[in-house]
C-alpha cells in the first residue's frame, strides 16, 4: 500500500466541522479547507508515507455523526487528496459505519476503526459489531482496508487480554492491520500492549496509533509495522494545533534514518 516497509503516516486532524460545538462560523469551512491542506503539505513535504484525516475537532465525539460531518469530510477528503497524492486513510470519530462510508466515496486505501469487542469511553458504550460494519463495507462495495483499533481511549467492558481481542478482530472481524494507541491522543502505547497484541495477530500488522515521537521512535519503531502520529509534531505538541514544520522534518528525519538501520 505504502511502497515503503513501516510507513510513517500523518495526521490531518480537521478544525471543528459545522454543527459541532467549536465551530468558528467566522472562519467557516474556508478556514477548515486552508488548514487541512495546509498540514497536508506539510507533511508530505516533510517526508511522511501517507495521511490519516479526522474530525479530531469534533469534541465531545458522537458515535452516531450528522449528516453534515459526513459531508463536510467527504469534500474536504476529496479536495485534499486530489492535490496531494499519497496514500491515505480516515477515521470518523466515533463512528465507524461513517467511516465505511466515507472512504468509500473518496476511495480511502484504509479506514481505522473499533470493528470488534465492546469498549467503553468518553463517548460511551462502543459496541462496533463486526459483522453490521463487514456487511456495510461488502454492500457498497468497499475496497478500503481496515486496520481495527483494539485499543487507545477506552477500556475494554470486560477483562480481556490484547492479545485475545486482536485475535478477535483478525479471525471474527476480519481485520487487515490491528492499531493501538495509549489513554490519549500523543500518549505512548506500553511496548508489552504491543507484543501482546502481535502474539494474536495471526501475521496481520500492527500500527502503533498513538505517541511515537522522537525521543521513543528508536524503541518503539522495531516492535510494529507502521505508526500513525500526529500530536508531536503539532505547534507546541498540541493536537489541536496545526503542524509544525521543524518538527514534522525533524520527526521524520530521525524516524527513517532508524527506519533505513533496522535490519
Amino acid at each position: 500500500m505504502f511502497g515503503v516497509n513501516k510507513p510513517i503516516l500523518g495526521m490531518v486532524h480537521f478544525l471543528p466541522l459545522p454543527g459541532s460545538p467549536l465551530y468558528d462560523r467566522e472562519g467557516g469551512m474556508k478556514k477548515i479547507r486552508e488548514t487541512a491542506l495546509r498540514d497536508a503539505e506539510v507533511l508530505l513535504e516533510a517526508g511522511f508515507d501517507g495521511l490519516v484525516f479526522s474530525n479530531e475537532g469534533d469534541r465531545p465525539y458522537l458515535s452516531n455523526v450528522d449528516k453534515v460531518t459526513v459531508a463536510a469530510m467527504s469534500s474536504l477528503i476529496s479536495e485534499v487528496t486530489s492535490r496531494f497524492k499519497a496514500p491515505f486513510g480516515l477515521s470518523v470519530l466515533a463512528d465507524a459505519e461513517a467511516a465505511i462510508s466515507i472512504g468509500k466515496v473518496v476511495d480511502a486505501n484504509f479506514v481505522r476503526i473499533f470493528l470488534s469487542w465492546v469498549f467503553v469511553g468518553d463517548w460511551g458504550i462502543v459496541d462496533p459489531n463486526a459483522a453490521r460494519l463487514q456487511r456495510l463495507k461488502a454492500g457498497i462495495d468497499g475496497q478500503m482496508k481496515i486496520f481495527a483499533n483494539i485499543s487507545g481511549h477506552t477500556e475494554p467492558l470486560a477483562p480481556r487480554s490484547l492479545a485475545d481481542i486482536g485475535r478477535g478482530a483478525v479471525k471474527f472481524g476480519l481485520a487487515d492491520a490491528l492499531c493501538l494507541a495509549g489513554t490519549t491522543a500523543g500518549s505512548e502505547v506500553a511496548e508489552e500492549d504491543l507484543l501482546d497484541a502481535r502474539r494474536g495477530s495471526d501475521g496481520v500488522p500492527i500500527i502503533a496509533g498513538t505517541g511515537v515521537n522522537e525521543q521513543n521512535v528508536a524503541r518503539l519503531l522495531p516492535l510494529v509495522d507502521g505508526v500513525i502520529m500526529g500530536t508531536s509534531v503539532k505547534v507546541d505538541g498540541d493536537t489541536f494545533k496545526p503542524v509544525d514544520p521543524e518538527r514534522a522534518a525533524s520527526f521524520i528525519k530521525l524516524a527513517k534514518k532508524v527506519r533505513n538501520d533496522l535490519p
